[in-house]
């Protein structure tokens, strides 16, 4: 699971999800009708065939737009576009574009499942999960036998704490369209209980289902590479995220991957270099936090507070953008360290609107920075209640249970998570390891 759940927002998986939600409706399954369904081009494209295809369909869909403004099914289309752009580019720019499309769609055609799908899609990205939920189950009820609305919804549930009825959303979409979309929701749901080779097998399933279009098929063998680092299994994920590249030459979360490869194989110089050349190239919250990481293991700290900084500005442009990211800066800021008490306060807020297994996860790390121990433990047993296995976790885990005192669990709870991955984060893998006795 590692830190791409974090962020959320818009972060490369976030990212993915917005256009991948719609995974659906762009293979020409969101409806039964065929008014409602992208055409072919549209259908090869979303959620992308690459960036120079993305580009030119904007364009292509922009002027047809601008010669007929009332053209919904161009509109709805355009803002399907814009959200890949949004994915491939990390540029929040084309948020702001794609709602706007998607509005005007939705004013010409209100009760347009398409249209309504993007925009709960989009609000699931900018943390809006209440309105996804809302607009997916009217996406729904227009179209039952529609698989999009589904995968929102049961994103949306999931964030709020409603996992089972989330999960069961991810087996209905499944059930009506076996997809890239659905197979990658199963696999997250199924890393959520624990059970991390029928998550590889889902993920599998995604990357067969996804072979045919080059961007599809590398986003699965990341999120499949992702699912083997968080397993410790760093060949295994080395080999996937070259896969990756191959299909897709450039592809940024690929080499991101890579770059936490070299860094838990020790080859820190390469590491930095290549995850700088990605920030260059996308500056995404994850990559960028995650560099800053690596140049602080390097004892570079200039370059780390630069890095930082970065975080801070992409932090601000997303909330210009509507994106609430009180989770993310909240852990950002409890990992270094500083503003703990406004972290602590940060993460509260965000779990009373959203108590997902992370969101605990994460106000457990803010309680136990705050030296508010016991509730840190008993947040921290709720983020785990599925038995995840996921290290970071069951660090922070042991951090609340040291907190309290309880040295040998707190031992125990350090060796499961090095165990789970032993180097699950440049900084505090080595933690767990002296904590871990």
């Amino acid at each position: 699971m590692e830190t791409r759940r974090i962020w959320i927002g818009l972060g490369a998986a976030a990212i993915a999800a917005v256009a991948l939600a719609l995974g659906g409706l762009a293979d020409g399954s969101g409806s039964s009708s065929g008014a409602a369904a992208p055409p072919p081009a549209a259908a090869a494209l979303l959620p992308g065939a690459g960036a120079a295809d993305t580009a030119s369909t904007v364009a292509s869909l922009e002027r047809r737009v601008e010669r007929n403004p009332d053209d919904q099914r161009s509109l709805a289309l355009l803002g399907l576009a814009y959200s890949q752009r949004l994915r491939e580019t990390g540029d929040a720019g084309f948020l702001a574009l794609a709602s706007r499309a998607l509005a005007r769609a939705h004013d010409l055609a209100p009760r347009d499942p398409v249209t309504l799908t993007g925009l709960a899609s989009l609000a699931a990205a900018r943390h809006q999960f209440g309105l996804a939920e809302r607009l997916a189950r009217r996406a729904v009820a227009l179209e039952p036998g529609g698989a999009g609305p589904f995968g929102i919804l049961g994103d949306a549930l999931v964030e709020t704490g409603r996992l089972r009825a989330g999960f069961a959303a991810f087996d209905r979409m499944a059930d009506l369209k076996p997809s890239l979309a659905s197979y990658a929701r199963v696999a997250y749901a199924r890393e959520l209980r624990g059970d991390v080779a029928g998550a590889r097998a889902a993920l599998r399933l995604a990357v067969e289902a996804g072979a045919a279009v080059p961007e599809h098929a590398a986003w699965s063998l990341v999120q499949l590479g992702n699912l083997e680092f968080g397993a410790g299994r760093f060949d295994a994920a080395s080999t996937l995220y070259r896969a990756a590249l191959r299909r897709l030459p450039g592809y940024a979360s690929a080499n991101a991957g890579l770059a936490r490869v070299e860094a838990a194989n020790g080859r820190l110089d390469a590491a930095i270099d290549r995850l700088q050349a990605v920030v260059d190239r996308v500056p995404l919250p994850e990559f960028a936090a995650r560099l800053a990481e690596l140049y602080d293991a390097a004892g570079r700290r200039p370059d780390a507070a630069r890095t930082e900084g970065l975080v801070r500005t992409i932090e601000r442009v997303l909330a210009a953008n509507g994106v609430r990211t009180e989770l993310e800066t909240a852990l950002f800021d409890l990992d270094r360290g500083v503003r703990l008490r406004d972290a602590l306060a940060r993460a509260r807020e965000y779990v009373s609107r959203s108590p997902s297994l992370q969101a605990e996860d994460v106000l457990a790390w803010a309680l136990v920075r705050n030296g508010r121990c016991a509730q840190a433990l008993a947040h921290s047993e709720r983020a785990l209640r599925l038995g995840t296995r996921d290290a970071l976790m069951w660090f922070h885990r042991g951090a609340a249970e040291r907190c309290l005192g309880r040295s040998e669990a707190a031992r125990e709870s350090f060796r499961e998570a090095l165990a789970i991955n032993p180097w699950f984060s440049v900084r505090w893998a080595p933690v767990a390891r002296r904590w871990a006795g």
